[in-house]
């Protein structure tokens, strides 16, 4: 029975039985005849290869796990191996299960051969096991809708996201059976995982039927299996207007399984086969199979390997762009042109927007190295058109609209299936992991409870359905929203315009205001524009934006960090009067934001740290002097965050003082168009995530009312109704609710427990 065991091994291997001379059930391994077969040929080629790169493969490590990575390249270098196998690279591709096979087996038997003389159980285990190679190296990557049926049966190699990861389930690749007749037992393969019984008993009593599955046997076999669902990426291409993008369902088996999880950007190495819709063998059924790719390798694309070719991605055309426009005069100002041409001016928000597309850098895992940027602003002044910009030009870009858009729709969704068991459906934030998320309309959103998480911890946790794990979501958030009443506010603060959680707010690095002001000068340009868009205008078109010409703070002027004779940033983004500029397309766009994600880790130099220590010293003196926003350590990582992406934008090994001064012209923008009134004038109590000036007041006011029942009871504690009691006795008129939210965020209150709050004595 064991013999005959080994022979069934040896035919799944795809070796034919009449090329094994002996099977050794003893002492001794098996003995491959000295014939001219062409089988036997390549096997003892790939020995000889596995002898002369003894270093490449580590034999112990092999024999206990029962698999190896094959390194393409290495049997490239291989002179003899590419003498006696000259076909290995084509053999793979048109005929991959028995190639397959063939370097399995030779592994196999050099793993035998390298055992002492004598039988022992360890011995007689690993003559029963198979050994499974893992191509490492194998391409070209082929799209996944460029697949079609001529592939099939062949050896491909795709790139995608995992959308969705079914539950671990065992499948038997091997049933023993036994007749209901004589009792004699015979062990079938299931193919592709096809429940198959025998069509006959093999002792001769002519049983076609009533055979008993003996699932405790030993000649039963078992093996861990997943289903994947991966979808094309759309990095280096653009997909078609109106189409989905196409998926395909991975199988995975053995060590493969849980490897993954949804949102990876993964390349599969794979045969492609297809099945019957319903699973069984298609016997008296409609022809209607579907495809799937049965996973020989599986690589994660997000911690590239040392030794892989990190440029790899990157064609000679493509190192050529970028080494151009390195070489601009501006890399940061042909870039911004670049983004979005048909959207007059608007340069500082563009800039801020590209400094969320590049990123900084995390130096620990706890450190995000995602810039979060919101555009708030009247409807109509372009913000959706510029998001879909930035999710075009981003190497990982996914747009959402937040009017059709869940919580669970951008986070996870767990599924359940009978028979199956909880599978994870990833939303759009995990699957733009290590990109970028645009979203649009984000006041209109069901729920924003979900991006809490995401934006800080880059993470998101799920707890349903009896699953618990947490999926990573390294993603940029770049959102657009309008104000509640149609038009911004600007007596109201950001909160209040949008109302919106105050803790969801204050993630975000960047807050830009986008108005729709009447002036004429700005109308006249503007008109100008849209005709040269339209091909009505001249060319040579004025590309003129009025500046703004706030002071940071106060009129001392302290925190003017432009350098001396130098124009401001806006000045110098924007095009001069006549200026022509030849655009970059967007796909050479993504190629140099890709380029500088990856490869580009500047530090900062000693004189940019002391630029930003200055300043964050600046900021904290002035939130003492003044009643102003709060200014914590938040706010210096975000600096540093965003003068890293300054810097990788000029492809610069070091962040120096003018990329420091960049950032602190874009912040000083994004400041004054937060913290600027209806007159122009700046009001620093308005808090950019707690309350305008109205309930500013309030807060002070039921602050004293809070300090002085204090005085009197000797405590600090108090209930939610102790809490409106106490807001009804000062005369205070307004939501309790949101007040105590607010003062909550302001650090008055502290909550203690439910319905507990502590209030913090100045």
């Amino acid at each position: 029975m064991q013999a005959h065991r080994i022979v069934a091994v040896l035919e799944e291997a795809g070796v034919a039985i009449g090329e094994v001379t002996t099977v050794a059930t003893g002492t001794r391994p098996m003995c491959l005849e000295k014939s001219r077969s062409k089988t036997v040929h390549r096997v003892r080629a790939m020995q000889k290869h596995y002898g002369d790169f003894a270093d490449l493969y580590d034999l112990p490590q092999v024999k206990a796990t029962c698999w190896f990575e094959l390194k393409l390249d290495a049997c490239d270098n291989d002179q003899q191996l590419r003498t006696q196998w000259s076909t290995l690279r084509q053999d793979l591709t048109d005929s991959p299960e028995h190639t397959l096979a063939c370097i399995g087996l030779a592994m196999h038997h050099t793993l035998m051969c390298q055992q002492p003389t004598g039988s022992s159980q360890s011995d007689a285990k690993l003559c029963l096991q198979t050994i499974r190679p893992r191509i490492v190296g194998y391409g070209p990557e082929v799209s996944i809708s460029s697949i079609k049926v001529s592939s099939m049966g062949k050896l491909v190699s795709v790139r995608g996201t995992i959308i969705r990861a079914g539950a671990t389930q065992i499948m038997n690749t091997w049933c023993a059976f036994r007749c209901a007749q004589c009792g004699s037992e015979q062990a079938v393969q299931q193919k592709d995982g096809i429940y198959t019984t025998p069509t006959s008993c093999h002792s001769g009593c002519k049983a076609r039927s009533h055979f008993v599955l003996l699932q405790q046997s030993a000649f039963t076999r078992m093996e861990a299996y997943q289903t994947l669902r991966l979808q094309e990426t759309t990095q280096g291409s653009r997909t078609v207007a109106g189409s989905a993008a196409k998926n395909i369902e991975i199988e995975l088996t053995h060590e493969l399984v849980d490897s993954v999880c949804p949102g990876d950007d993964v390349t599969v190495t794979g045969i492609l086969k297809a099945r019957s819709q319903d699973g069984s063998d298609g016997a008296g059924k409609a022809s209607m199979f579907k495809a799937y790719l049965q996973a020989v390798y599986v690589r994660s694309n997000k911690n590239v390997l040392a030794n892989w070719n990190r440029l790899a991605e990157f064609t000679e055309l493509d190192m050529e762009a970028i080494r151009l426009i390195k070489a601009e005069p501006s890399p940061f100002r042909l870039l911004v042109q670049s983004l979005c041409p048909t959207i007059y001016g608007h340069e500082i928000v563009k800039a801020g927007l590209l400094l969320g597309l590049f990123g900084g850098m995390a130096n620990t895992a706890r450190t995000r190295a995602e810039i979060h940027v919101l555009v708030v602003g009247d409807p109509g002044i372009g913000k959706s058109q510029i998001l879909q910009s930035c999710a075009n030009v981003s190497p990982r870009g996914i747009f959402v609209c937040g009017t059709n858009s869940s919580n669970v729709g951008l986070t996870v969704t767990v599924r359940t299936e009978k028979g199956v068991g909880a599978s994870l459906e990833a939303g759009a934030l995990v699957l733009a992991d290590q990109g970028v998320c645009c979203i649009d309309e984000f006041d209109k959103m069901s729920g924003h409870s979900g991006l809490l998480e995401v934006m800080e911890q880059r993470s998101v946790s799920v707890a349903k359905a009896g699953v618990i794990c947490t999926v990573p979501a390294r993603t940029t958030v770049l959102a657009a929203a309008n104000p509640a009443g149609g038009h911004y506010n600007k007596a109201k603060t950001v909160s209040e315009n949008l109302k919106l959680h105050p803790a969801l707010l204050s993630r975000f690095d960047l807050v830009f205001i986008l108005l729709d002001r009447s002036n004429e000068r700005t109308d006249n340009l503007l008109t100008a524009h849209i005709q040269k868009v339209h091909g009505l205008a001249k060319a040579g078109t004025s590309h003129l934006q009025p500046q703004l010409s706030h002071p940071f703070f106060d009129a001392s002027g302290h925190c003017s960090y432009e350098e001396e004779g130098e124009p401001p940033l806006e000045e110098r983004l924007r095009l001069a009067p006549g200026e022509q500029m030849d655009l970059l397309p967007p796909e050479i766009v993504q190629k140099y934001i890709g380029y500088a994600r990856k490869n580009v880790q500047p530090k900062l130099t000693a004189k940019a740290a002391e630029e930003l220590r200055e300043f964050f010293v600046e900021l904290r003196r002035a939130h003492n002097h003044m009643d102003m926003i709060p200014v914590t350590t938040r706010q210096l990582e975000g600096l540093i965050r965003l003068t890293q992406a300054r810097a990788k934008i000029d492809l610069s090994p070091e962040a120096t003082v003018a990329h420091v001064r960049d950032v602190l012209a874009i912040l000083r923008q994004s400041m004054l168009d937060v913290f600027s009134t209806d007159e122009g004038d700046l009001q620093f109590t308005r808090l950019t995530n707690g309350s305008g000036t109205s309930k500013t007041s309030m807060v002070r006011k039921f602050a004293r009312v809070l300090a002085s029942r204090s005085a009197v009871t000797g405590t600090t504690l108090y209930t939610m109704a102790e809490l409106r009691q106490a807001m009804a006795a000062g005369g205070i008129v307004a939501n309790c609710n949101e007040l105590i939210d607010t003062m909550n965020i302001q650090g008055f209150l502290l909550k203690k427990g439910r319905d507990c709050y502590k209030f913090i004595i100045e």
